[in-house]
């Protein structure tokens, strides 16, 4: 992920914790994400319960 992508995600978490709006997951992976922290987005092998390529 670059630079650019990093600070959408900061601007996405920061306006949502202005509106208030800090339970989603989406919320959780923008601060995450923001936050240098790993992306908890989980990768597709793990939604297609391990048989995805």
């Amino acid at each position: 992920m670059d630079q650019a992508e990093i600070n959408n995600w900061k601007a996405i978490a920061e306006s949502m914790e202005a509106k208030g709006d800090t339970e989603s997951w989406f919320y959780l992976r923008a601060r995450a994400i923001a936050d240098g922290k790993p992306d908890p987005m989980p990768n597709v092998s793990e939604l297609m319960g391990g048989s995805a390529a």
